[in-house]
């Protein structure tokens, strides 16, 4: 079963994050880059603290760490080294205050209902919009983080939903078992489904070989099951996201040979 720990190890750590700081005075002097270090040392060892630091201080850790990870900073310029070292205290305080909010997660998908994404899809929306807002929050404006969080995760889980949807409603595939009804397409439908296959066939959309095999195990032929993202991640050896993220490009590369076709005008 995919939990949050394990949908937090496959996302994030594949690509470089986008590092971004609220441009504050206080994340730029000596004693803020000496607290981040600390802050840092004592999520990854438990030491060097007397307590654990309150929300105010682990964001303005997090914050000093993309400041000191960015190529320059008041206007000089950073050894590659010390980027470095930086971006991973960003990644440390980063990924802590994710997992310290977990509950956020648990909390928002027991209210939110969707029939077009299964357990493990509703959770990593909500994971990839929880990570989203720990990166975006700026801590200097007076909202406490678990408002700014969940309004993120409600609507990264609404755009996923969204997506899925609209996936579904463009692709009709007759033997997708995510219906709950039998498919029963009418002459227009059947016409769109054999100009899909025309694409796949002659691969009109050039799709990669990673991203054809995604859709055959996505929308499998006849009564084969329908693997799921993770799975697929599994077999191919990618996270379930980068999954996810090659699925949509393949779609999106399909909808605009369908989108072209004279056929269909």
């Amino acid at each position: 079963m995919v939990t949050a720990n394990t949908e937090l190890k496959k996302q994030g750590k594949k690509s470089a994050p986008r590092v971004w700081y609220a441009p504050d005075a206080r994340i730029r002097t000596r004693a803020a880059g000496a607290s981040a270090k600390r802050i840092a040392t004592w999520v990854q060892t438990g030491g060097g603290l007397e307590s654990e630091p309150d929300e105010q201080a682990l964001f303005a850790a997090l914050h000093t760490s993309a400041f000191h990870a960015t190529e320059r900073a008041s206007g000089r310029q950073i050894p590659k080294s010390q980027r470095a070292e930086w971006l991973r205290r960003w990644y440390v305080i980063r990924d802590y205050i994710v997992k310290r909010n977990f509950p956020l997660i648990y909390s928002m998908m027991a209210k939110f209902r969707s029939a077009e994404l299964d357990r493990d899809d509703l959770l990593s929306e909500a994971m990839f919009g929880l990570a989203q807002a720990a990166e975006r929050f700026d801590p200097w404006r007076g909202f406490r983080f678990s408002t700014y969080a969940c309004h993120a995760i409600r609507r990264s889980m609404i755009r996923g939903s969204k997506q899925a949807s609209s996936y579904r409603r463009r692709f009709p595939v007759q033997h997708d078992v995510s219906f709950e009804e039998p498919y029963q397409p009418d002459g227009g439908a059947d016409l769109y489904i054999e100009r899909l296959q025309h694409a796949l066939d002659g691969n009109l959309g050039e799709l990669t070989d990673i991203e054809s095999r995604i859709l055959a195990k996505r929308f499998p032929a006849g009564d084969r099951r329908r693997s799921t993202l993770q799975e697929i991640g599994d077999a191919v050896g990618l996270s379930k996201e980068r999954v996810r993220q090659l699925q949509n490009s393949a779609l999106n590369k399909l909808r605009e040979v369908l989108e072209c076709d004279p056929v269909l005008q």
